[in-house]
């Protein structure tokens, strides 16, 4: 009789990838789409409106500093430090404003007005995503991997 097991878990092993490629995909937790990972520039003189420092969650590096920015055309935009820093082995994360720092999937469950997704991103370092309305209602930056359903990092904001 042969053995059936290596098979098996050779084709496991060869799935395995597909189901880590990207973080802003899940079927387990419907999120709202999220703007593409092309970053806006603000215009003009940017006044800083609130600052926040990440601090990582579920393990992940997620790292660094950010800003809430007004440009000179009266956009708002979550601007990324120099020293902003994740993990992007799946791909990309989520970036979200949220009421606290618990997991995003629990906070849309229990309230789906309660975060907002501000975009995606992709790649370490200094970039801005253009916050389309509603900075108000929110005291957090949360970065959640959908595929994962878990935050990588939070910044309360100051």
């Amino acid at each position: 009789m042969k053995n059936r097991t290596f098979p098996l878990l050779f084709a496991v092993l060869l799935a395995a990838p597909a189901l880590l490629i990207s973080c802003s995909d899940s079927d387990n937790d419907p999120a709202p789409q999220a703007p593409t990972t092309s970053t806006v520039t603000p215009n003009g003189a940017v006044s800083t409106l609130k600052t926040g420092t990440i601090a990582p969650q579920s393990g992940t590096p997620t790292t660094g500093m950010l800003t809430i920015v007004r440009d000179a055309d009266n956009r708002e935009f979550v601007q990324l430090a120099d020293n902003f820093k994740s993990d992007f082995h799946t791909g990309t994360v989520t970036i979200y404003l949220a009421k606290a720092t618990t997991n995003i999937g629990a906070q849309r469950r229990a309230d789906a007005t309660s975060v907002k997704v501000v975009g995606l991103v992709n790649k370490d370092g200094k970039q801005a995503f253009l916050i389309d309305r509603g900075l108000e209602s929110f005291s957090t930056v949360v970065f959640y991997c959908e595929t994962a359903a878990i935050n990588f990092g939070a910044a309360p904001l100051q």
